[in-house]
């Protein structure tokens, strides 16, 4: 399967329009889905890697309730938010640490799943200022830089590519302040398909469990 793949477009054509209706329509019909099961990939550059990082996985997720992220090529860790708190999991040694949705180390996860900060668009702008927008075919791109707040400390920049037919994000690319980029690009979602209940629970006899901060 094939990625669409235009959001490099706006490294060289900035175009300073505030118009974000299509990312709004499009947040508003993925909120309205009953449940959502899509592969993903990612990939991670960082100064302090010597290659770039690639990996591939599932999410399923009950939009603005609840979602369960793992990656799974290569197995290494898990994210569950059961709509209270985040349970981040290392598979590789068996631990894990459980946050609220606000913590720094959850807080983009769920905002690049459309909730908290990301929940819609208005909530989104109060954090987010548009720097440049383009729109191909049915994807629809948004620039968007931090104005300030704990967000600013650790995001540089954030672009979201957004399919306007599948009413799902498909693109997600955040550039962090330290020089790490990471991009994750979604297939085309199954919308609505009954989910199991226990998706969003953890075993969590089978973890060790730190302290959160």
């Amino acid at each position: 399967m094939k990625f669409a793949v235009f959001a490099l477009v706006l490294s060289f054509v900035t175009i300073y329009a505030q118009d974000i209706s299509p990312l709004k329509e499009t947040l508003e019909k993925q909120a309205a889905h009953k449940s959502v099961e899509v592969k993903f990939r990612q990939t991670k550059k960082s100064p302090a890697l010597t290659s770039e990082v690639k990996s591939s996985g599932r999410l399923w997720m009950i939009p603005g309730q609840a979602f369960r992220w793992e990656t799974q090529k290569p197995k290494s860790a898990t994210a569950v938010y059961d709509g209270k708190q985040v349970f981040l999991i290392d598979e590789k040694n068996k631990s894990g640490v459980v946050v609220k949705p606000k913590d720094k180390r959850a807080r983009a996860l769920l905002l690049m799943l459309g909730m908290g900060e990301g929940r819609s668009t208005a909530e989104l702008l109060k954090h987010f200022k548009v720097t440049g927008t383009n729109q191909v075919k049915e994807h629809f791109i948004v620039s968007l830089k931090p104005k300030g707040g704990p967000i600013r400390k650790h995001v540089k920049s954030l672009v979201m590519q957004v399919n306007q037919k599948t009413q799902f994000m498909e693109r997600i690319e955040w550039a962090q302040r330290d020089g790490t980029v990471v991009v994750t690009e979604f297939f085309p979602p199954q919308i609505n398909a009954s989910l199991p209940p226990e998706i969003f629970k953890v075993n969590r006899s089978a973890y060790a469990w730190e302290k959160a901060e």
